[in-house]
């Protein structure tokens, strides 16, 4: 297998990377871990490229390792190579990749155990790395594997809690030795590992009885125990758990801890954040260490500027609340809290954090135990009055600003609150100015989510509620095409408001605004929009849909509507009528309505919207209006009705939408298989009992091919004889090329189904064509043309012609046999041993071979008029020689 070199792995990385499945079909997934692996090895990629190569067995370890075997020989395989790279800086991040995918690959594939014999011996190896505390032995150049040899350390425990629980003191020590960059990933190590020991000793509750003690000092091989049960760490199970060690091993492990605080300071945030959060787990559980062993390092968290800082400030309050903070303390969070929401310095997504603080803030005496958005009790109207928010905020800092404020003056009561609804009524109509005058799509959704929330705090407000239904009613009629956002505002804010009038108020208003409309150009421009409110205000059976079918009447008959025959159009009234008829007062519209639907089916240009509209009709007049609405209503997932049944149809309900997506196929149940060699003829193949609706579409991967067309095949049953399908290529340039192939089919159910095919390779042999002549030609016209020809395509600098020679060692006989099985149809003459070969290649290019054999050896003399051709015709010559 030859090598890859470092361009053509990067292509084959990227089309992995895109669909694993897919390139894997096309190659064996041991042929393609084996070229891969050996490549690893090779001196002739570059370094960059194998990291890139390695990338594929962190992301997808699944596929390259389906089972023990290949996990095992692949595991050893990157050791190896990790032990024969010389301790250099320039393979140093080549290494640390090696060690990461050894990790990734034992632990995905559920093969770190005691029974791998490489799971024990790639843990020794993380050991020894690491313990070349401040670089004695390896130098400063080796720092960065033994700082990822920490984090893989690191992952084993977090993955096998308790893994590394006896080699504890061996831990501690390098811990406290390490004083180089590398001392965060010792001190983040050991951390994990302490507190997922306590953690254990927990379980057992009571007394630790020494155990604590004889963990802390154990130095002992790997618990390999823990692989067996992997169980899951969930921050909240540690609140359940409680040690009680005796008093010297709470002495041994506060001043562990202590030391471990200490030392945070030298941490980044972010380590620190961790750091914090291991220790205060660990504090939870030994109850017998106070919290307050936290108060040196609230001093400085308190005045930090970092986030993850000041989330673990957080963190620490939600575990111990009033037993590590006071209420000075917890009003002075607050405070910062909401300085830090408005901080000039700071980014819109961190100052949107801060404001979620407030929304969960831990308080050390909640009113409620649940975990949705409530406000702290001693956030007061004062504290937020610089929260108002403004035009000039970006969006989702006004809509949580108003949510805040929303609830703060929601929860409290006088002038102040008073004053603030009022502020916050009048920052909704700033905005409801802005998209009256065309406000853009992202103003238009942000004042539609304000209306909400204002309406979700204070529809108790009569006025403003009065005010801000004019309003709404103003912008749908300077700007119809707004419908679907007022429809999903009608929609969320009835279930938000379940009992409360104004949802049907609004929409009572509308249909009064649309059924008031003259018929003119301008109403019939936005009608589709003013159709939608109206299938909608049809749902309220609280409101009469008198109006509603005058005004449908109306523009039926004096309109150009039925004329023009837009199908659009008229499904969009019909939608209006089959809501109209499910409404529980249809006797007083019945006339109007039946006039309606008469006309619709027999005046409308279009036959679908004529027979919905016959439907209608023939259910209004048959049938009683309790039957009627069930009809409907009905739904074949609720019911024995047949999935392709009329009403399930015509009812717009969600299995029509159902059927008319088209879903994409779990797995593929149609293939193409080959059936006349040197003709691309198909039979199509199937695993299901009948398909129907099949349309076969290629697509292009490059330019060298004309566009395939569609190829429809009307069914398919398993027990018949499958169709053939013929396909014709047309070629551009006469290269090999690739078509992606999927196909589209129904289902007996009625259900459309996408699924893609395997590729349709087009490769170089199969364009070749004999040379296009009379068949009564005779062969001494044939030779005295390939001589003439030969002569022609000598080449020069003036043209592309171009000449070659191929040489590979065989027999006459063997030779003899390849050109009667690869290129008899191309023989122009053969005398002597002496073979000429003529191919054409469409649509306009040709190929000449004089061939013959001299000492044992083959000599294919060729000359083209398209250079370009010559590699393709190289690798084909030697792939028909190999064989």
């Amino acid at each position: 297998m030859a090598e890859r070199n470092s361009a053509s792995w990067n292509r084959k990385v990227a089309s992995f990377c895109s669909e694993p499945k897919t390139f894997l079909c096309d190659s064996s997934v041991d042929g393609f871990l084996g070229e891969l692996l050996k490549d690893l090895q090779s001196e002739a990629i570059h370094g960059q490229t194998k990291i890139l190569m390695m990338d594929l067995l962190l992301e997808f370890p699944e596929f390259l390792c389906p089972d023990q075997k290949t996990v095992e020989m692949t595991a050893e395989t990157l050791m190896n190579i990790l032990k024969k790279m010389p301790s250099s800086e320039r393979s140093m991040t080549l290494r640390c990749h090696l060690l990461l995918a050894i990790e990734t690959v034992l632990i995905t594939c559920e093969s770190f155990n005691q029974n791998s014999k490489m799971a024990q011996d790639f843990a020794s190896l993380l050991m020894h790395i690491i313990s070349d505390v401040n670089d004695k032995k390896q130098g400063v150049a080796n720092r960065p594997l033994r700082t990822t040899a920490c984090e893989c350390l690191r992952e084993l425990e977090s993955c096998y809690p308790g893994f590394l629980s006896q080699r504890m003191e061996k831990l501690y020590l390098m811990q406290q030795q390490e004083v180089t960059a590398a001392h965060q990933s010792y001190t983040l190590l050991y951390t994990v590992v302490l507190k997922n020991a306590i953690r254990f000793l927990a379980q057992k509750e009571g007394p630790s009885n020494g155990a604590l003690k004889n963990a802390l000092l154990s130095n002992e091989d790997f618990f390999w125990s823990a692989t067996e049960n992997m169980v899951e760490l969930q921050p909240s199970s540690n609140e359940q758990l409680l040690l009680l060690p005796s008093n010297s091993e709470t002495k041994d492990l506060k001043s562990i801890l202590a030391l471990l605080l200490e030392d945070s300071y030298l941490l980044t945030p972010v380590c620190q954040n961790t750091l914090f959060w291991q220790i205060v787990q660990v504090v939870a559980m030994a109850r017998t260490i106070s919290p307050v062993i936290f108060k040196s390092q609230l001093v400085r968290l308190f005045s930090t500027m970092d986030l993850s800082c000041f989330h673990s400030i957080l963190q620490m309050k939600a575990v111990f609340t009033d037993s590590l903070f006071t209420g000075e303390d917890e009003h002075f969070l607050i405070q910062r809290l909401v300085g830090m929401t408005q901080h000039p310095l700071l980014s819109t997504p961190v100052k949107l954090f801060y404001l979620d603080c407030l929304l969960h803030f831990p308080e050390n005496r909640p009113l409620t135990s649940n975990s949705e958005e409530n406000l702290p009790v001693l956030l007061t109207v004062q504290m937020t009055s610089s929260l108002f928010p403004n035009v000039f905020n970006d969006h989702s800092t006004m809509l949580c600003r108003q949510n805040v404020l929303s609830m703060v003056y929601l929860e409290n009561e006088g002038s102040y609150s008073e004053k603030g609804i009022a502020f916050l009524f009048e920052h909704v109509m700033s905005l409801y100015s802005m998209v009256h005058k065309n406000g853009n799509r992202e103003i238009t959704a942000t004042f539609f989510r304000a209306v909400h929330l204002f309406v979700q705090y204070f529809n108790f407000c009569e006025k403003h509620m009065e005010n801000l239904t004019e309003k709404l009613l103003k912008l749908y009629m300077s700007n119809s095409s707004l419908a679907p956002n007022f429809i999903n505002l009608i929609n969320q804010t009835q279930i938000l408001l379940e009992f409360h009038v104004w949802p049907v108020t609004l929409s009572k208003a509308l249909q009064k605004e649309i059924v008031n409309l003259p018929t003119d150009k301008w109403t019939m421009k936005n009608l589709g929009w003013h159709l939608k409110i109206l299938s909608r205000v049809a749902q309220e059976n609280s409101i009469s849909q008198s109006s509603t079918a005058l005004f449908l009447r109306r523009v039926v008959f004096c309109s150009d509507l039925c004329s023009k025959g837009d199908w659009r159009t008229g499904n969009a009234l019909l939608s209006v009528c089959k809501h109209v008829l499910q409404h529980q007062k249809l006797s007083a519209i019945f006339v109007h309505l039946a006039d309606l639907l008469q006309y619709l089916m027999h005046r409308f240009e279009d036959i679908d919207v004529q027979d919905r509209a016959r439907l209608y009709y023939v259910l209004l007049t048959n049938v009683s209006s309790d039957k009627l609405g069930k009809i409907l209503t009905m739904s074949p997932a609720r019911g024995q009705t047949k999935s392709r049944s009329l009403s399930s149809i015509m009812t717009e309900n969600e299995n029509f939408s159902t059927m008319l997506t088209i879903r994409n196929a779990e797995k593929t149940l149609l293939c193409l298989q080959p059936v006349l060699e040197g003709i691309k003829a198909f039979t199509c193949i199937s695993d299901s009992p009948s398909l129907y609706c099949i349309v076969l579409q290629f697509e292009n991967t490059d330019c060298r091919f004309e566009s395939i067309s569609d190829i429809n095949v009307p069914c398919l049953f398993v027990d018949r004889k499958p169709p053939v399908v013929t396909i014709n290529l047309v070629p551009k340039e006469p290269y090999p090329t690739i078509f992606s192939v999927s196909a589209t089919y129904s289902t007996q159910d009625g259900i459309t189904y996408q699924t893609k095919l395997d590729p349709l390779y087009i490769t170089f042999r199969e364009m070749f064509i004999p040379l296009p002549l009379p068949a009564l030609w005779p062969l001494e016209s044939r030779f005295d043309l390939f001589g003439k020809l030969w002569s022609a395509f000598k080449p020069d600098e003036q043209n592309q012609f171009e000449e070659s020679i191929f040489c590979y060692e065989m027999s006459n006989n063997s030779l003899h046999d390849i050109v009667l099985d690869n290129f008899s149809k191309f023989a122009v003459s053969c005398n002597g041993g002496e073979y000429k070969i003529a191919v054409f290649l469409p649509p306009q290019f040709h190929i000449l071979m004089h061939i013959k054999s001299q000492d044992d050896t083959a000599c294919f003399s060729v000359r083209t008029d398209n250079w370009n051709l010559l590699p393709y015709l190289n690798s084909h010559l030697l792939d028909i020689t190999l064989q």
